[in-house]
């Protein structure tokens, strides 16, 4: 797409006007559309309090059938949680409650903690593969595996390295050894391809905060049928069980609770559907602009940034990225001998937002970023590097 399209669609985001914002690994400010959204749901909540609660339900299902779309799933397999965690913890259960016999998972040294301790917390053994120049491989992934693994757990997009998982490669490998696939996709959702199916996914969560475009909407939960009749739910509340025939909620007390099958089990109760709404018209808003064209240009902005830092000879680049499919919107990269952590703040002082994760500099491009904020960063870091 053209320039003038991108720059008409910075003008949506107020953050441009004084920011070269390049955090939304962490948080992706929320454009106009969305702001204007969950301004007016709150409005009716104030003006009619609990009258639009229904409806406001059934648009957060007819949501979750559009985000179905986006992964080759139905809406019965999707649920909102509150955050990746939550979703995790209810997997870590689920599993400690319906296996048997001593088991254990394997997972990836770079995980962010909303991944593992989940698992660790439960006493569920993790075997961690360490990375090769940033990279996790596949064989180096099933070389841990062992006749007590039950499953492969791992982030599609690490969320410090941003290097992106062959996970249609992994998924199969999974499914090859019989094993239980589970998938932290908070980095990679929506912007780059996610398939359940083709993927041979079992579980996925994503964090909605990050490329959503929504704020803190929590975390949307995938769970194929076949996992949830294994490993049903741990828990259960008022909107997670079924009712009786022609009944809205279950009154009738002492008698046995049946889960919904479907992922409606893991609507434990009341949310909060105003943000639920917001993260509606973020959808709404870049489907009109196309995922297809938004990971083109994240990607674009990506290759554009690496071969700018790449010219400050004190930049050492930690992201792989020699092949198109291990790139993310994630750069995550050193000054060698000056302080990351003194950049970073230094930058912050120039309206140029970066972080710090695992003691190195992460940058991350968004669809709204433009050559002018690649420029802000890559000159911030030289004068930074020019102080005495």
């Amino acid at each position: 797409m053209h320039t003038d399209f991108w720059e008409n669609i910075r003008k949506d985001f107020k953050i441009c006007k004084k920011l070269a914002y390049f955090h939304s690994a962490g948080l992706s400010p929320i454009p106009q559309a969305v702001y204007k959204a969950i301004r007016k749901s709150y409005k009716r909540l104030y003006e009619v309090g609990d009258l639009d609660w229904h409806n406001d339900l059934d648009e957060s299902m007819k949501l979750l059938g559009s985000l179905g779309d986006h992964l080759n799933t139905s809406a019965e397999n999707l649920a909102l949680l509150p955050n990746t965690s939550m979703a995790m913890s209810m997997v870590a259960l689920s599993l400690k409650r319906h296996i048997n016999s001593p088991f254990n998972i394997v997972s990836t040294e770079d995980e962010f903690p909303a991944t593992n301790i989940p698992f660790e917390y439960q006493d569920i053994p993790v075997k961690y593969v360490q990375p090769a120049n940033g990279r996790y491989s596949i064989d180096a992934m099933m070389s841990l595996v062992d006749e007590s693994t039950k499953a492969i757990v791992c982030s599609y997009v690490q969320y410090s390295s941003g290097f992106r998982q062959d996970i249609e490669s992994l998924g199969k490998a999974a499914n090859k050894k019989g094993l239980l696939f589970i998938v932290n996709a908070t980095q990679g959702f929506p912007f780059f391809p996610i398939d359940v199916e083709k993927m041979h996914i079992d579980v996925m969560a994503a964090s909605l905060h990050k490329w959503g475009c929504a704020g803190h909407v929590g975390s949307l939960f995938y769970t194929s049928e076949s996992y949830r009749k294994a490993f049903p739910s741990p828990l259960a509340g008022w909107l997670s069980v079924k009712p009786p025939e022609d009944e809205y909620i279950i009154t009738a007390k002492g008698q046995k609770v049946n889960i919904h099958p479907t992922a409606m089990q893991y609507q434990y109760g009341t949310s909060n559907l105003q943000s639920v709404l917001g993260l509606k018209a973020a959808w709404t808003y870049m489907s009109g602009i196309g995922f297809e064209n938004i990971r083109q240009r994240v990607l674009e902005l990506v290759t554009q940034t690496i071969a700018h830092l790449n010219q400050i000879q004190e930049v050492e680049i930690h992201t792989p990225h020699s092949h198109a499919g291990e790139q993310s919107a994630i750069i995550s990269f050193d000054l060698r001998q000056r302080n990351n952590q003194a950049c970073v703040e230094y930058l912050a002082k120039k309206g140029v937002i970066a972080a710090i994760r695992n003691d190195n500099i992460r940058v991350s491009c968004n669809y709204f970023t433009n050559l002018d904020d690649i420029n802000r960063l890559t000159q911030g870091i030289r004068e930074f590097l020019n102080k005495p």
